[in-house]
């Protein structure tokens, strides 16, 4: 009875056999690898985060994280669309186009670590950074980054931009925006980008008042990559009654300013901290006050890339892209954090708080 499907399947060509039986192989040891990820970095025992989705008047949307003391225990989800944001990322990554969309499939399903839609924790004048994601990037990707930082004491306000460069958004009539490079030209990315933006800077003060009946403080602009050049012409096109008070900035892409920003090594009009990976460190990029080194960092780190899957995994990943430092991740989240809000509450780019850590080198100096 066996003979024939033994026959059927001997004749099956070996350069079709292998690659199948290899690709098999390899999903499920890719899905076994991904239990128990991604890994979550600890904040304070006694400190809880909250998130929520807001969406401007324009219709751009923003995922804000801040510090909540509810007892609640409902946490929102890691991607705020489920799969539908695991694909945009997949997609970006190279991984949807060789069929291993299933590798970040895990991450739909993950939690946040933060309470879903918690009131913001009673204390007026919160320091508010609004974050400009990479390109490709999303409102998701730096979640944990995020989380630790609003543990800290401060609010994030993460942008899902409308330019096309989000690896997926969901606009106000919901429609699903995708990856889409050729949605716009470069100047008028980033000049939508830097509308979106200053949009944030003037109304999340009043939005955050009106639904969470606290006043918001310092407020700064951020971004990482393209995210930064964003901050940049947001930042130094911003009128005073905005009263930015300083911009922090992550593996600055200031190679795609397409000439609307100042060069490499200028100095902002707006007290301003890069920090630098150590590829971007190596091309030395240099830009405001203070450029501080984190060494042992990659550009992935300053998004969640390293704790989606196994160290051991994402750092071979790095060998194509750079995905995954050398340093401990959830150390670098951690010292990023605490120079982020020694940043906010001083506005001092040489405070020994703000650039004083453990992974920091200062390399450049205004």
């Amino acid at each position: 009875m066996l003979s024939p499907i033994i026959d059927q399947v001997s004749s099956i060509p070996n350069t079709i056999a292998y690659p199948a039986a290899f690709y098999s192989a390899f999903r499920v040891g890719a899905k076994v690898s991904v239990v128990n990820q991604p890994r979550m970095g600890s904040i304070n025992k006694d400190t809880q985060v909250g998130s929520t989705v807001l969406r401007l008047p324009s219709g751009c949307r923003l995922r804000l994280f801040y510090p909540t003391n509810t007892t609640d225990n409902t946490f929102a989800p890691y991607s705020t669309d489920g799969k539908q944001t695991t694909k945009g990322m997949a997609g970006m990554v190279g991984f949807r186009q060789l069929g291993l969309s299933f590798l970040l499939e895990h991450l739909a399903d993950a939690s946040s670590g933060c309470i879903k839609d918690a009131p913001i924790h009673n204390v007026n004048n919160l320091p508010l950074l609004i974050y400009s994601h990479g390109y490709g990037g999303n409102m998701d990707m730096a979640t944990y980054l995020f989380r630790t930082m609003a543990s800290k004491g401060m609010i994030v306000a993460a942008i899902e931009h409308t330019d096309g460069t989000a690896s997926s958004t969901v606009l106000e009539d919901g429609y699903e925006r995708r990856f889409n490079e050729y949605f716009m030209t470069g100047r008028q990315q980033l000049t939508r980008r830097a509308s979106e933006l200053l949009e944030a800077a003037e109304t999340l003060p009043y939005i955050i008042q009106k639904q969470f009946n606290t006043t918001v403080g310092t407020t700064m602009l951020g971004g990482h990559s393209y995210g930064a050049p964003s901050a940049v012409l947001a930042g130094n096109g911003a009128s005073e009654s905005l009263n930015i008070k300083g911009l922090i900035l992550h593996d600055p892409a200031l190679g795609m300013g397409y000439g609307m920003l100042p060069p490499n090594g200028a100095k902002s009009r707006i007290p301003t901290i890069s920090y630098v990976s150590d590829e971007y460190n190596k091309a030395k990029v240099r830009y405001g006050d203070s450029t501080i080194h984190i060494k042992g960092c990659f550009h992935g780190n300053f998004v969640d890339a390293p704790l989606w899957a196994p160290r051991i995994i994402m750092r071979s990943l790095s060998l194509v892209i750079p995905a995954c430092g050398p340093a401990d991740p959830m150390q670098i989240h951690d010292q990023l954090a605490e120079s982020a809000i020694a940043f906010l509450d001083s506005q001092d780019t040489t405070s020994t708080d703000v650039i004083s850590h453990d992974l920091f080198e200062l390399v450049h100096k205004q």
